[in-house]
């Protein structure tokens, strides 16, 4: 289980990676930011289901 909260803490900071670069482009970008947008948003949907996920398992382990 321990393996599987080192995983999600990488998948999530590879997000936090990949949405800093798209808000980025966003700023950048003069045309398509929509899709930019909507982008940003699912990862941070993601986001928020591997912090869901990762307590989940830090509570598991804490009753150990």
């Amino acid at each position: 289980m321990l393996w599987n909260l080192e995983k999600l803490e990488q998948e999530r900071l590879d997000l936090i990676e990949v949405i800093t670069a798209l808000r980025r482009v966003e700023r950048l970008s003069k045309t398509d930011r929509t899709s930019i947008f909507e982008e940003i948003t699912a990862h941070m949907g993601r986001l928020s289901e591997l912090d869901a996920e990762k307590l989940r398992i830090q509570s598991a382990l804490d009753a150990v």
